[in-house]
């Protein structure tokens, strides 16, 4: 007798400040989940930059190159996301997303399909320090984003960092994922930010 798998998400997102473990999570997420998940990270659309340019937003230097519109990146990640969708194909994505327009327009984007909102958090002493091990992030850039990137967003579920390998925290998704959950978050979040307008 055949054992019956609950119906997963056709998104999985994961939201958190730079160097909280979200890529790490995603990907020995893939390797756990009984379905194949293509991890479309926002490091997808900006690995495809200029080496030199890339190289100059890891180290928070100015990108003076004609035709850099950081936004414009943002969004064609963003609308990325349903052509994808739409072959049939199942993503984690992750970001740290701490503008509300740009909360906003993810979240619209994955309007219709069913999204698990999950929550990477860590304490903001750990995010430095993996950030200062990294050392491909621009410095402070963990910092200024751990005051912004949790704020009006209501999570499905949250995994907490800082004393879980990446391995142990994306077998918590994982156990979750598995209790067939009722996913909320994303469509309250985006009711709360078309509110706030």
């Amino acid at each position: 007798m055949s054992v019956q798998l609950p119906t997963l998400p056709q998104v999985i997102v994961l939201n958190g400040t730079s160097s909280s473990g979200k890529t790490s999570i995603a990907k020995a997420l893939q390797e756990r989940l009984p379905e194949q998940y293509l991890n479309f990270s926002i490091d997808s659309i900006l690995d495809a930059l200029p080496a030199s340019d890339l190289g100059k937003m890891q180290r928070g230097e100015i990108i003076t190159r004609a035709g850099y519109d950081w936004p414009a990146l943002v969004r064609g990640y963003h609308y990325a996301m349903p052509s994808l969708l739409q072959a049939g194909l199942k993503l984690i994505v992750d970001n740290a997303w701490c503008e509300r327009d740009e909360q906003r327009e993810l979240l619209t984007e994955l309007a219709g399909y069913s999204v698990a909102l999950v929550a990477v958090q860590c304490e903001l002493a750990t995010a430095v320090a993996r950030e200062t091990q990294r050392g491909d992030r621009a410095a402070g850039l963990a910092t200024w984003e751990f005051e912004r990137v949790h704020q009006g967003i209501v999570y499905d579920f949250a995994a907490v960092t800082d004393q879980s390998s990446p391995g142990e925290s994306a077998g918590q998704i994982m156990d979750w994922l598995m209790g067939a959950p009722l996913l909320r978050g994303a469509s309250e979040t985006l009711e709360v930010l078309n509110l706030g307008d």
